[in-house]
C-alpha cells in the first residue's frame, strides 16, 4: 500500500498540470499542482461501498487511502446496518426550534465526533432549506424552518461544531421543497425571492461549510447539479463560496455541462465524470483544465482545511461498527429534546404535573414511539425511551391506554387524576405528506378525552404543520416535533418542572389544510409542454408566516410561539438611529423566553409583495430581567437588486416589532433609515 502510493505520488509529480489562480487552501493547491490528470479525476466522483463504508469519493490518496468516506446525515450518522450504534439526536428542525446557537454548536461537535469515530470524513449535513409548503416530506430535516434569519443564525455555529471532526455538507441546494416529482419538478421563482428569502441560509453556511449538496429539482429550467445561475453565480460569486458542491446521489445529468455550471464531484459513482468523457468535454472545449484543477483544489481544500489531528478519523482504521454513542452525547440529545419542546397551551397552568397524581398514558406513541423521520435524514436506533418507559422510571403513578377506540379512551381518562394523549405524525423522503394529520384515531381521541377529564395534556410529536382543530377542547398542548431517542425522558423533564420549556416554533401551525390557499401551479405544480411538472413561485415572500401578517389571518399558533412555566414582560422600547433597546423581565415563575425583533420595510402596507414584518434578531434570555440591544446593520436594511446584481440599502421609515412570537407583538416603534 505504502510502496503504491509513493510511486502514484511520483508519478504525478512528474505528469501533474500547474493549478493557477485557484482559491484555496495552500496545500490543496500544492498537491493538485502534483497530480496526473487521471487523479484529478478521481477526486471528481463516487466510488460506492468499499470497507463496509457504503458512499466514498476521490482523495487522491491524501487522506490514507484512495478515498473520502461519507454517510447521511443532516441529524446524525445514518448508516441503517447497525441501529443503536450512533445517537438518533432530535432533527434539525427540532433542533431549530431551541433558537439557541450555542446549543447548535454543541450538537455539531457530538455529531463531528460521532462520524469521525465511525471512520468517515464527510457529514451530509446540516439541511437549511426554508420551508414553503406545509406537506412537504423532509421539512424534519432542515434547520430554518420557515424564516431565513433563523437558519443563518443557527447553521453557522451547527457547521463550526461538525468541523472540529469532520467535513460538513450544507443540503439541498436550492429549492428543495418538495418531494412530490421531486427529480424533475422545475421550481420557477424569481430572482428576488431567491435571495431575499431561500438563499440567505445558504449564504451564511457558505461562510462555514467544506462542501455544498446541490438538489434533484430544476431551478428556472435547469437542474440544480448543473445550474450556472445557482451554482457559478449565486453560490461561488455572490456568496464567496471557496469549497465544492457535490451532487444528490444521482442527480448528475451530464459531464462538460455540468462542471462548466460549477459541480465538482458526481456522487454515487463516476456515470457521467468519467476520464474518457471529461477528456472528451475538454477535446470539444466545453469545459477547461482550469475548471478541472479548480475543483480538485476546492475538494481537498475542505479536507486540509480540518484540524490536523482530524484528518484521519479514527486513526485511519474500518470503524463502521464501533457503537460511538456515549453517555455524554445521550445526555445531550437528553437536553436538545426538551430545550427544544414546545409549550403551545398551559391554561389554568396545568404544566407542570404534580408527580403524586395519577396519570394514563394514551395512544400507542406513549409505548412504541416514533422519534425520527425517514429517508436518508434518519437514524435507526434501539435505544428509543419511551414516555412509558420514563414515567416508571420517574416513579409516576402512570397506566396505558392504546385507546384503540374512542370509548376506551375516554374510559381510561375518567379513570385518572390527568390524561396524556400522544399524537404523532409520520415523514420522510421520497414523498410529501397526504394530509396535516394524525395518525390513527388520535384526533377523535382528543376532543372526547378532553371533555372527559379537564386535565388533559396533548403531546404532539409530528414533523412539522400540524392540524389542531381539537385545540379549544383541551387545557394544555406541547410538540416536542421529533424529539430522537431520548424522547420519553427529555418529556418527562419538560411535564414534571425539571426543566422548563423554552422552545419557539419555527413554522405555522395553521387552521386548515392549504391555507394559504396555494393553487395547482404553485403546489405541486402542472405539466408543461417542457416540463412533467412546474411548480411556480407566484406567492415570492409572501408564504409561511409572512402570509399570515399580510391577510391578517391568525394562525392556529405562530410562527416563533412558545410559552413557559413563567411571565415575561417586554418594556422600555427605544429606537436611537438604528439600535433598538428595550427589557424583558420575568415577573412571574420560572423558564426563559426568546425576544425577537421584527422590522417592516418602507411600502409595506401598500405593496402586496413586501412582507409585513420579517425577522431581523432574536436572543434567549433566561435572566430575571435582561436588556436587549441590537444595532440593525446594511444586510439587515437591504434588498436585492436585481438591476446592479447586488444589496442596496432600503432607505425610508422602518415599522420596529419586538414580542414573544411572530403574533404575539409587546412593542412597536419606528426606524429612519
Amino acid at each position: 500500500q505504502t510502496r503504491e502510493t509513493l510511486k502514484m505520488f511520483l508519478t504525478t509529480l512528474l505528469l501533474g498540470s500547474a493549478v493557477t489562480a485557484v482559491p484555496g487552501n495552500p496545500k490543496a493547491i500544492q498537491v493538485c499542482n502534483s497530480l496526473n490528470f487521471s487523479m484529478k479525476v478521481e477526486v471528481m466522483h463516487g466510488f460506492g461501498p468499499i470497507d463496509g463504508y457504503s458512499r466514498n469519493s476521490g482523495c487522491a490518496y491524501q487522506c490514507g487511502r484512495k478515498t473520502f468516506r461519507w454517510d447521511n446525515g443532516p441529524q446524525g450518522f445514518g448508516d441503517g446496518a447497525r441501529p443503536g450504534s450512533t445517537t438518533q439526536w432530535p432533527s434539525c428542525m427540532t433542533v431549530g426550534a431551541t433558537w439557541d446557537p450555542e446549543l447548535a454548536l454543541e450538537w455539531g461537535r457530538a455529531m463531528g465526533e460521532e462520524f469521525w469515530n465511525k471512520g468517515t470524513n464527510i457529514q451530509e449535513g446540516p439541511g437549511v432549506n426554508i420551508a414553503r409548503i406545509p406537506k412537504n416530506g423532509r421539512t424534519f430535516e432542515y434547520l430554518s424552518g420557515e424564516d431565513p434569519i433563523l437558519g443563518k443564525v443557527m447553521v453557522q455555529p451547527l457547521v463550526d461544531g461538525i468541523q472540529e471532526n469532520v467535513m460538513a455538507i450544507s443540503k439541498h441546494y436550492i429549492l428543495n421543497n418538495q418531494e412530490t416529482h421531486r427529480s424533475g419538478v422545475n421550481e420557477v421563482v424569481d430572482e428576488k425571492t431567491m435571495m431575499e428569502l431561500y438563499g440567505p441560509p445558504f449564504a451564511a453556511a457558505a461562510k462555514k461549510s467544506a462542501g455544498f449538496m446541490c438538489a434533484y429539482n430544476r431551478v428556472n429550467g435547469v437542474y440544480a447539479c448543473e445550474n450556472k445561475e445557482t451554482l457559478r453565480t449565486q453560490l461561488k460569486e455572490y456568496y464567496n463560496f471557496s469549497g465544492f458542491v457535490v451532487s444528490d446521489w444521482g442527480a448528475c445529468h451530464s459531464t462538460g455541462f455540468a462542471i462548466n455550471n460549477g459541480l465538482d464531484i458526481e456522487m454515487p459513482d463516476g456515470k457521467f465524470f468519467t476520464e474518457e468523457n471529461i477528456q472528451a468535454a475538454l477535446d470539444t472545449k466545453n469545459i477547461t483544465m482550469d475548471m478541472i484543477d479548480e475543483s480538485c483544489v476546492r475538494i481537498l481544500s475542505g479536507w486540509y482545511n480540518l484540524p490536523e489531528d482530524k484528518r484521519h478519523p479514527c486513526g485511519g482504521g474500518i470503524c463502521i461498527s464501533r457503537n460511538v454513542s456515549t453517555s455524554e452525547h445521550k445526555a445531550l440529545a437528553r437536553n436538545l429534546s426538551s430545550a427544544s419542546t414546545i409549550l403551545l397551551k398551559n391554561e389554568g397552568n396545568l404544566l407542570p404535573l404534580d408527580k403524586s397524581k395519577t396519570v394514563v398514558l394514551i395512544g400507542p406513541q406513549a409505548q412504541v414511539s416514533y422519534t425520527a423521520g425517514q429517508g436518508s435524514g434518519g437514524v435507526q436506533t434501539n435505544d428509543i425511551i419511551s414516555p412509558v418507559s420514563a414515567f416508571a422510571a420517574l416513579g409516576i403513578k402512570a397506566t396505558y391506554e392504546a385507546a384503540d377506540t374512542v370509548d376506551a379512551a375516554v374510559a381510561a381518562a375518567k379513570a385518572a387524576d390527568i390524561a396524556i394523549v400522544f399524537g404523532f405524525a409520520k415523514s420522510g423522503e421520497g414523498h410529501d405528506r397526504s394530509s396535516l394529520n394524525l395518525e390513527g384515531n388520535i384526533d377523535q381521541v382528543i376532543p372526547a378525552v378532553g371533555a372527559a377529564q379537564k386535565n388533559t395534556v396533548v403531546v404532539l410529536t409530528v414533523p412539522g404543520n400540524i392540524l389542531t382543530d381539537w385545540r379549544d377542547s383541551v387545557p394544555a398542548i406541547v410538540t416536542n416535533l421529533l424529539p430522537g431517542e431520548q424522547f420519553g425522558n427529555a418529556l418527562g423533564d419538560v411535564l414534571y418542572g425539571a426543566v422548563p420549556p423554552s422552545g419557539k416554533l419555527t413554522v405555522t401551525f395553521p387552521n386548515k389544510d392549504n391555507e394559504q390557499g396555494m393553487t395547482t401551479e404553485q403546489y405541486p405544480g402542472v405539466k408543461t409542454a417542457e416540463f412533467d411538472l412546474q411548480a411556480n413561485y407566484s406567492e415570492g415572500q409572501i408564504v409561511g408566516y409572512r402570509w399570515y401578517d399580510k391577510h391578517n389571518v391568525k394562525p392556529a399558533f405562530g410562527f416563533g410561539h412558545g410559552l413557559t412555566y413563567g411571565t415575561f414582560e417586554y418594556s422600555d422600547l427605544n429606537v436611537n438611529g438604528r439600535t433598538v433597546t428595550f427589557k424583558v423581565t420575568r415577573s412571574a415563575g420560572t423558564g426563559c423566553d426568546v425576544p425577537q425583533v421584527y422590522i417592516g420595510f418602507p411600502g409595506h402596507a401598500t405593496d402586496v409583495t413586501i412582507p409585513t414584518k420579517v425577522l431581523r434578531y432574536f436572543q434567549k434570555t433566561c435572566d430575571q430581567e435582561t436588556t436587549v440591544t441590537y444595532t440593525f446593520t446594511d444586510e439587515d436594511v437591504s434588498n436585492w437588486s436585481v438591476e446592479t446584481k447586488s444589496w442596496v440599502v432600503t432607505t425610508g421609515d422602518y415599522d420596529i416589532s419586538v414580542g414573544t412570537s411572530s403574533t404575539d407583538i409587546s412593542l412597536t416603534g419606528k426606524m429612519t433609515v
